[in-house]
């Protein structure tokens, strides 16, 4: 069903089109926080609140490989800034809107993922679920929440996840219409609509094969975020600025840009380790399209 909704949603043409959809998706984000933040804080205070755990892992290797995961969850939840950056350079001037997309950007970061984050951790401790959520449904015992509560906060963040899936897919639908695509021709013209439908509802159909096939979500967030934004975010940047500006060698900027790169590059190599760790120990909870998400 989910598929079926982004197969028509995809159809939007361009990045641009999508602007309404993007403040929806704020909106969305901060009542999804709202609620969880709130529903956090009364299981927390309740007479039924659950046991609190913070201690930390007994071995210091799983410690180590644990925090370098984490590292790489978070820089995946802070490349989501590479997106306004990237669209601020499409037209002049650049620099301004870039700082300004980012800035909001993290300040929804930061109130969204942090809040939940801190809030859920306060509730359940090292027990606490990725998806928290669960954590206030659990298996066994009654709802830590209004089920009212915890219905809207579903449907926002599903609403949410179709906002998402539009705006990273732009990326692919970019490359594919690159050469598919006659730019002499109108965006609504049947020499590009067709293929647009063709080469968008292909992609979407296997987005939601795979989706289905492959139920997991803490795991691969570690593995995105140490292969793909720490190079992304981290390293790329530094390495360009050098090659473009061409900084002297015995400047400091040359050589911050330099540390920089160093540090992230190894640890994203540590993180790419312990996150593709994390998902081998895990392997055995996999079931091929199981409705049961492994965290």
């Amino acid at each position: 069903m989910v598929t079926v909704i982004m197969i028509c949603l995809s159809q939007f043409p361009s990045f641009h089109s999508l602007r309404h959809i993007n403040l929806a998706s704020l909106f969305l984000s901060l009542g999804y926080t709202f609620l969880v933040v709130g529903a956090c804080i009364r299981a927390g205070t309740s007479k039924n609140a659950p046991p609190r755990d913070y201690s930390l892992e007994t071995s210091h290797l799983s410690r180590l490989f644990s925090a370098f995961t984490s590292i790489s969850i978070i820089a995946a939840i802070f490349g989501n800034g590479i997106l306004p950056e990237i669209q601020a350079t499409l037209a002049p001037p650049a620099t301004g809107k870039m700082l300004k997309g980012l800035m909001l950007c993290y300040s929804v970061i930061l109130v969204t993922f942090y809040s939940a984050s801190v809030s859920g951790y306060w509730v359940f401790g090292n027990k606490s679920n990725s998806n928290i959520l669960k954590s206030l449904m659990p298996d066994e015992g009654p709802s830590l929440a209004p089920t009212w509560v915890l219905g809207l906060a579903i449907v926002f963040i599903l609403l949410q996840l179709f906002a998402i899936g539009l705006v990273y897919s732009q990326v692919a639908y970019e490359i594919m219409e690159k050469n598919s695509a006659d730019a002499n021709k109108a965006v609504f013209s049947l020499r590009n609509l067709i293929p647009r439908i063709i080469l968008r509802t292909l992609y979407m159909t296997l987005c939601g094969f795979f989706a289905a096939m492959l139920p997991f979500f803490g795991d691969i967030n570690g593995v995105v975020g140490a292969v793909g934004f720490i190079p992304l975010d981290f390293i790329l940047p530094m390495l360009l600025y050098n090659i473009t500006f061409k900084p002297k060698k015995s400047s400091i900027t040359f050589w911050v840009n330099i540390s920089i790169m160093v540090i992230f590059s190894c640890a994203g190599l540590l993180g790419s380790f312990s996150s593709i760790r994390k998902l081998v120990l895990d392997a055995n909870k996999f079931k091929l399209f199981s409705s049961d998400v492994v965290d």
